[in-house]
């Protein structure tokens, strides 16, 4: 399961404000001269790009875009949601510019603002988005995100779809004791959520089927269940890459578009898509998981998917190294998977 990272630097906007208007009330101030460079010595320089996208020894190259931001068909509407900040909505409502916490620092540089200040009048936190500069800052204007329908939004529910890359009684009672499955396994779940998967087939032969979608060109063989026909490719000892899971998301019409960033994963998740993302194992990510202990700690490139996310804005983990099911995180319990990318920002495959 270790991984050969494979760099790739995706295209991020900038957002450049045209002469964008102070906000009103407590924002205002007394016209000011042309704005001096900003000093940007309170923020360690991270740039919206992510250099990791793991690629692996005689995988085929599948054809996808690097998006910054999913683009995908989103949720609009927000009813239901219990509105939390009225000063940021009425903020973001006048600058339609502002996406993202990147826009927002952009937007204090260009108008000579303190980016703490400014934070604080909106009720910010300047360290959170500091360290998530790809955040959407709509995330901060409701008590909740938007929840896809067809997403489960509670650990029970996704635990239907978990499945675990070795032997586990509840999860997959056919695995082997250590295997290199973690982007087979995170596939098979991730199109498990969206029934996009056979489901005659075991956890194990569903790990093995989806490892022959992502190489459809390997040596495989032929599973019979229930009068079924069944492609699938046995080769658990063989490295996989993010590539191969949005070409396999393809070719079963799922989807598998790529992207970066943690606004475009929200987006992604709110638009009814599940994730397969690409990052890092080690003890600050086993400590993310309620039983740190059990949790299966090797090599170090890894696989896992995001099911879904709870009404508080938690995400659904399902990490094919946990025991224990799918748990419940914050993106500060997340954030470790992601460390070492450049921007400590997602890359990932949406499905669906």
């Amino acid at each position: 399961m270790k991984l050969q990272r494979n760099l790739v630097t995706p295209k991020v906007s900038q957002f450049q404000p045209a002469q964008p208007q102070p906000p009103p009330g407590a924002l205002s101030r007394p016209s000011i001269p042309p704005p001096a460079p900003f000093a940007r010595d309170a923020f360690e320089p991270r740039p919206s790009t992510n250099i990791l996208k793991p690629r692996l020894e005689g995988a085929p190259r599948g054809s996808s875009t690097v998006v910054s931001r999913y683009e995908g068909t989103g949720a609009t509407s927000n009813a239901g949601r219990i509105l939390r900040n009225t000063r940021l909505q009425t903020f973001l409502a006048e600058h339609p510019g502002i996406k993202t916490a990147q826009d927002l620092i952009d937007y204090s540089s260009a108008k000579d603002l303190k980016f703490h200040e400014l934070c604080a009048q909106l009720g910010l936190n300047d360290d959170e988005l500091a360290g998530s500069r790809s955040v959407n800052l709509s995330e901060y204007v409701y008590a909740g995100p938007l929840l896809a329908p067809n997403l489960p939004s509670t650990v029970k529910a996704a635990n239907d779809f978990f499945i675990t890359q070795f032997q586990t009684d509840e999860f997959n009672p056919e695995g082997g004791t250590s295997t290199r499955n973690c982007g087979p396994t995170s596939l098979a779940m991730a199109l498990r959520a969206q029934g996009k998967m056979p489901e005659d087939l075991s956890p194990e032969q569903q790990i093995d089927y989806a490892r022959g979608l992502m190489y459809p060109n390997a040596e495989g063989s032929m599973v019979e269940v229930n009068g079924q026909q069944y492609r699938v490719l046995d080769q658990d000892g063989t490295n996989t890459d993010i590539s191969a899971v949005t070409s396999a998301a393809e070719s079963v019409g799922a989807g598998g578009s790529q992207a970066t960033g943690w606004g475009a994963l929200d987006d992604a998740l709110a638009s009814g898509k599940t994730v397969v993302c690409p990052g890092n194992v080690g003890s600050a990510w086993s400590e993310s998981f309620p039983d740190e202990d059990a949790y299966h700690l090797e090599g170090d490139g890894h696989f896992m998917a995001v099911l879904g996310r709870t009404a508080e804005g938690k995400y659904l983990v399902a990490d094919p190294l946990y025991p224990d099911g799918v748990v419940e995180m914050t993106r500060a319990q997340l954030e470790p998977f992601f460390r070492l990318n450049t921007s400590h920002e997602p890359v990932f495959a949406a499905i669906g």
